[in-house]
């Protein structure tokens, strides 16, 4: 079972993730994420499974200016540490509002981490993951929203070429962090957490 931190996007990046989601699925069927929903990951956790997560999410608030994403790249992960296979994603230029939202949450939450035997080849990713439960922190942090990760061979098809040519910029305030529990291939709704201004 898995504690899973995330921003929900609004109608129009939304309607960006699920149209290429669709397209991968209707050329190529089930890939890996192709199925889940579209939003960007703040952290996901292994914990152990008789946590009620319900009972220890207590955060209703967090003390931060409204958070503004910007999506100018159409980017994938050549290697991904976590499918090893090629990851296209929506990458979403990084700020200091979205980092102090990763950093609060992260050290609120790891002590619910549960450490799986998982070695990765970048050694900062395997300290990250010994500290927080989660190998991608800070400078190794890279957000976005996934498409969908693909076998090497599919990766020259012509809608993977497209969607990396695409130069449309996309801008959306946001004002809350959602908590899902992530078993069996689901996402179930936990919480919500509203950003409120600092000042």
């Amino acid at each position: 079972m898995n504690l899973v931190a995330l921003i929900k996007p609004n109608k129009k990046i939304f309607l960006e993730v699920k149209k290429y989601k669709g397209e991968v699925f209707k050329k190529f069927g089930k890939q890996t994420y192709v199925d889940h929903l579209p939003h960007l990951t703040i952290f996901n956790l292994k914990i152990n499974s008789k946590i009620n997560l319900k009972n220890e999410i207590k955060i209703k608030n967090l003390k931060l200016n409204e958070l503004k994403i910007i999506i100018k790249k159409r980017y994938y992960f050549e290697s991904d540490p976590i499918t090893k296979k090629i990851t296209f994603i929506l990458l979403v230029k990084k700020n200091k509002t979205l980092q102090r939202i990763q950093d609060k949450l992260l050290l609120k939450f790891k002590k619910f981490k549960k450490l799986e035997k998982l070695k990765f080849k970048n050694k900062e990713f395997n300290r990250n993951y010994r500290i927080f439960g989660y190998p991608f922190v800070n400078k190794n942090w890279k957000p976005h929203l996934t498409i969908a990760s693909v076998n090497n061979s599919l990766t020259s098809d012509n809608l993977f070429k497209k969607f990396l040519s695409s130069k449309k910029i996309l801008k959306e305030n946001f004002r809350f962090v959602y908590f899902y529990k992530y078993t069996k291939g689901r996402h179930i709704y936990l919480k919500k957490a509203k950003l409120v201004n600092e000042k």
